[in-house]
């Protein structure tokens, strides 16, 4: 299997994990897109040096709003653009 088919495969799952949380209700699909947020971000800390964290963030968060952006021009039919960005992000070691 190809990595693009890999990715692809990979969506289709998470495509059908929200489909069965829609089907539970808000509550159901609120945990599931909290599931997905944690697993992005716990994959991004695990590739990614402290001082570049602010950058995978911002890349992660741009790839969210394009998500969006192509779901409303696909359901609208009108263009939309949504700009993020993280400007900050600090963290301390206890």
């Amino acid at each position: 299997m190809t990595t693009k088919q890999q990715r692809k495969a990979v969506f289709n799952q998470l495509q059908d994990m929200f489909e069965e949380a829609v089907a539970e209700g808000p509550e159901a699909i609120q945990s599931h897109l909290r599931d997905v947020a944690f697993s992005l971000g716990a994959q991004a800390a695990i590739i990614t040096e402290p001082d570049q964290m602010p950058q995978a963030i911002n890349d992660l968060v741009t790839h969210f709003g394009r998500g969006i952006s192509t779901v409303i021009e696909e359901v609208t039919g009108k263009e939309s653009k949504l700009d993020v960005a993280v400007y900050a992000v600090s963290s301390s070691q206890l």
